[in-house]
């Protein structure tokens, strides 16, 4: 009895054993949910929770065999004590490099022209310094070479043609000193777009185009970061949950470039001038959801940029420029924003934009110095009415109070050559300005048939700017046809107008009875995805484009100012983009015809007409390695040439005589590109390191003419030289 009684008691009274754990992916340490854990030789099986916790049972405290096999993950084995808690599982995936440079998204999907570029997409383009999302745009259909400079050129536009934007709120600038960097850091963008023609009617003020930067989302779902640091800029970022209804993002970063460049002044004799620029930015986002219906979120931004030179020896063109050099641009926003839908047909956001700009410039004691209180509202309510109609109502208003100190001769800078700056009348004024630009815009979306290929979508957008005194109607019409899955054209027809630049419009120093330049757009293009829904294979996508452009302000002997500059735009690109396994490649092509004409000057090439450009990229992945390069081909852009000189002996300076205005050339500008990218991945981080060459070969790339005092003698400045950056990247 006592020996049945022990046999009974051993089979009935043995432990409960288990192990228990939590599967990770590797590297970013995101919990996996619903993935299957085998145990070995009990053949068990758990699937993992919400939060990756498993359970398995097992029937004995020795060894077992832990298995997880997962599509886009490596596979996991290991041998583990069958009573193991707390079992940390890291898998590994396959492809840590979602490297997709060559696909685009539309602008907030309403524009059919338009062409954006997500976070996934800009990260690791080459050329961009770590994945600026503002020098990758430069690489979309219609963006010209800037010549390194902190502008944007779109379709042949002056840079003070087109509108830079963040959450659909207009900033001063979106790039740094020299055209470097956004003033926003890349992985807190969460798409770049550009609007370069033919755009509806939420945004105006910009008769060239458009360039919004989005800010992301918060993560929510863990705490994110990163820290970075390269040769020219040092810089981190942090995001994750706040509560279960709120999250948060900062970050910030700073750059030495100015002492890197200091450095090469003070090693060369032949450096005529030490620099020290410098420029920083910050983020900080705060994301609430105030219920399921209703969310807010308030971003704050700030950026600053300074640039001071000493001259050691006067500057050649002009003997009264010596001396020291500042120029300081900075400015803040706070962005509140609520979003909401209102019932099941209609959603509506509100957002402001409160901040300040300031701008310095001082040439040893000579000074422009503008500081403006700005405040920028947007709102907009959007109603589905049906299938076939949906529309879109919203205002667009922007105040600024602005005080302006002033002391600078009046400039003269026809066809891009200035003259000397001791010539002009002395005007030294402080004045106080108030301005306010207000707009409502109105967009329907309409299908006469609701399973029909036409789509038309009649816009139209009234602005009132009190600096002139106008009150402006712009209609705009776009037709969308869908000839098959994903095959589609469309069309663009509209009115654009902007304000004069404060110094042309001042009373004081350019002409208070200018008026607001205008232009009229038309486009049509053509759009074909051959990759049926899929990721692999072809796209092609072909815009025309023709813009005429009216009472554009230009210089006037007489007043300063005037509105009779007019002009054209016409041209053509084409962007075809193809990936196939770990390939992916595209080449953009634009044909350009930009003209302007001003009585008593004929017509002529416009200061930003490039003929011809050119831009063609390849990357590459493996293993953990991912290749890029890209390789651009543009005409040179025109200039004025100096024929010659007369000698004010009142200034003591030399007035230069101009030839025909943009009548000549620089060489044709190219440009490679290299890009190299290394992840090593570990259980709880990721290490990145990257190279990034620009102008590998070293091309000179001319930009701009420097002359002598007396214009007898001349040479060509170049532009960017090589400039590798290599960069090192932590993150969680």
């Amino acid at each position: 009895m006592r020996t049945l009684f022990l046999v009974l008691c051993s089979l009935l009274c043995l432990p409960a054993w288990s192990l228990t754990g939590v599967v990770w992916e590797k590297g970013t340490k995101k919990p996996l949910r619903e993935i299957n854990v085998f145990l070995l030789p009990s053949k068990a099986k758990a699937v993992t929770g919400d939060k990756g916790q498993f359970e398995l049972p097992a029937s004995e405290a020795g060894p077992c065999q832990v298995i997880v096999n997962v599509t886009g993950y490596k596979k996991f084995e290991r041998a583990v004590a069958c009573d193991t808690n707390d079992l940390s599982i890291y898998l590994e995936k396959i492809d840590y490099n979602q490297y997709e440079t060559t696909v685009t998204t539309k602008a907030a999907k309403r524009d059919a022209q338009a062409q954006g570029l997500s976070q996934e997409e800009f990260i690791s383009m080459p050329g961009t310094f770590g994945g600026d999302p503002v020098r990758a745009a430069q690489n979309l259909p219609g963006v010209g070479q800037s010549g390194g400079g902190a502008q944007i050129i779109v379709q042949g536009a002056s840079p003070d043609d087109t509108g830079y934007f963040i959450n659909g709120h207009r900033v001063p600038l979106v790039f740094h000193f020299g055209g470097l960097s956004s003033v926003v850091i890349p992985q807190a963008v969460e798409r770049v777009d550009l609007l370069p023609s033919g755009y509806g009617p939420e945004y105006s003020r910009a008769i060239g185009g458009v360039i919004n930067l989005q800010i992301k989302k918060p993560k929510s779902d863990r705490h994110h970061g990163f820290a970075f640091v390269d040769l020219l800029t040092s810089g981190a970022m942090f995001e994750g949950p706040l509560s279960e209804k709120s999250s948060y993002l900062v970050a910030g970063r700073y750059s030495y470039v100015g002492y890197v460049l200091k450095a090469v002044a003070t090693s060369n004799e032949d450096f005529e001038l030490t620099t020290a620029p410098t420029y920083g930015d910050a983020i900080a986002i705060y994301d609430r959801e105030l219920s399921d219906n209703w969310n807010f979120r308030t971003t704050f931004i700030a950026s600053r940029d300074n640039l001071e030179l000493a001259l050691n020896r006067a500057a050649q063109d002009d003997p009264q420029l010596r001396g020291n050099f500042q120029n300081t641009t900075e400015f803040f926003r706070l962005l509140p924003q609520l979003t909401g839908r209102l019932d099941a047909r209609t959603t509506t956001d509100h957002s402001l934009a409160i901040g300040r700009d300031s701008i310095l410039i001082d040439v040893n004691g000579r000074y422009l110095k503008i500081d403006s209180d700005t405040m920028t509202h947007r709102s907009e309510v959007v109603r589905t009415w049906s299938e076939k109609h949906k529309s879109y109502v919203g205002l667009d208003n922007q105040f600024d109070l602005s005080k302006v100190r002033v002391n600078l001769p009046n400039s003269y800078d026809l066809g891009g050559v200035q003259n000397p700056f001791g010539v002009g009348d002395e005007r030294k004024f402080d004045t106080n300005a108030n301005e306010a630009q207000l707009a409502a815009y109105l967009r329907h979306e309409y299908r006469p048939d609701e399973n029909g290929p036409w789509t038309l979508l009649p816009n139209l957008r009234v602005d009132h700017f009190s600096i002139t005194h106008e009150t402006l109607v712009q209609p705009r019409f776009q037709t969308r046809y869908q000839i098959s899955s994903g095959f589609e054209w469309h069309t663009a027809v509209g009115r654009y107008v902007q304000p004069p630049r404060p110094q042309e419009s001042s009373p004081q120093y350019g002409n208070s009875n200018v008026r607001s330049p205008q232009a009229i757009h038309y486009m049509a293009g053509w759009s074909r995805d051959y990759r049926e829904g899929g990721t692999q294979g072809l796209q092609l996508t072909n815009n025309y484009f023709y813009k005429t452009l009216d009472s554009l302000v230009v210089p006037s002997i007489d007043d300063n100012y005037d509105n009779t500059g007019t002009g054209t735009i016409l041209g053509g690109e084409v962007q075809a983009k193809y990936q196939e396994g770990p390939w992916n490649g595209q080449v953009v092509y634009t044909y350009l015809n930009s003209k302007r004409r001003i009585p008593g000057q004929g017509e002529y090439p416009a200061e930003f007409d490039q003929t011809h450009n050119l831009n063609l990229i390849l990357a590459r992945q493996h293993d953990r390695w991912t290749y890029s390069g890209r390789f651009r081909l543009v005409s040179g852009a025109p200039y004025t040439p100096v024929t010659g000189a007369t000698y004010d002996s009142d200034n003591d300076v030399y007035i230069p005589i101009r030839g025909g205005l943009y009548s000549r050339r620089f060489p044709t500008f190219y440009q490679l590109d290299l890009r190299a990218e290394k992840k090593t991945i570990y259980d709880r981080w990721i290490l990145s390191w990257y190279v990034d060459v620009q102008n590998i070969t070293n091309a000179a790339n001319p930009s701009a003419i420097e002359y002598s005092y007396d214009y007898r003698k001349k040479k060509a400045t170049r532009g960017l030289p090589i400039l590798p950056t290599f960069g090192v990247r932590g993150e969680f």
